[in-house]
């Protein structure tokens, strides 16, 4: 069996590098969101959610997905990303965000 040693500098370097590559990811993505209008369209949610026409009018349709009516069918930025944040299961399943200053 093969086995390899790796010194904590080469272990540093790497960690280094790595993080400074997640820096630049989350930066790139941070910038593009701040970017993003206020109020989207359908085809502007569709992008930003990768998701195809069918999926969106499904959403769309949905009483709990954030689309006011009043100046045609738009979506508000931030009501979408609360929304996300919301309906992601993994993070309730996962992770204990939901039950901050709830003492088990």
């Amino acid at each position: 069996m093969f086995t390899m040693q790796y010194d904590e500098k080469f272990i540093d370097a790497i960690a280094n590098k790595i993080a400074d590559r997640a820096t630049e990811i989350l930066t790139e993505r941070l910038s593009s969101l701040n970017e993003l209008p206020k109020i989207l369209t359908r085809d502007e949610a569709m992008k930003v959610l990768r998701c195809g026409p069918t999926k969106m009018a499904e959403l769309m349709a949905r009483p709990d997905f954030p689309v006011n009516h009043e100046f045609g069918k738009k979506i508000p930025t931030a009501m979408l990303f609360k929304w996300i944040e919301n309906n992601t299961r993994w993070v309730e399943d996962n992770t204990k965000y939901f039950k901050k200053g709830v003492t088990a």
